[in-house]
């Protein structure tokens, strides 16, 4: 008698080819993603090198900036108030209930 086979042929053959073809295909699509840019032409056109040169302008401004410390920023800045008309009639002080306003021009319009 003889003993069995527990794996034929046919099936081992199959498993080889599908190893192999499994195994192109992943080694395809490793090979197409290391090679494929993600950047657009336009984007390509967009990006402008870095040359690493600083411009004697840009620190001339920097040392040029008004510098504040912590007390400063946290001390709020107070103006003078507007001055409201007040008129004295028979000793009684009369405010003006309509007092001139600044609009965003910066001119000063009454109601």
């Amino acid at each position: 008698m003889n003993p069995k086979k527990t794996i034929s042929a046919h099936v081992l053959m199959v498993g080889i080819v599908t190893l192999l073809i499994v195994g192109s295909f992943v080694a395809y699509q490793i090979y197409s993603a290391l090679t494929k840019t993600q950047v657009s032409e336009l984007q390509e056109k967009a990006i402008k090198p870095l040359d690493g040169s600083i411009k004697n302008e840009v620190i001339n401004n920097l040392s040029g900036r008004r510098w504040f410390n912590r007390a400063e920023l946290d001390r709020p800045i107070f103006t003078n108030p507007p001055v409201e008309e007040v008129a004295e009639i028979g000793g009684v002080t009369v405010e003006n209930e309509n007092p001139q306003e600044a609009t965003e021009t910066g001119k000063v319009e009454e109601e």
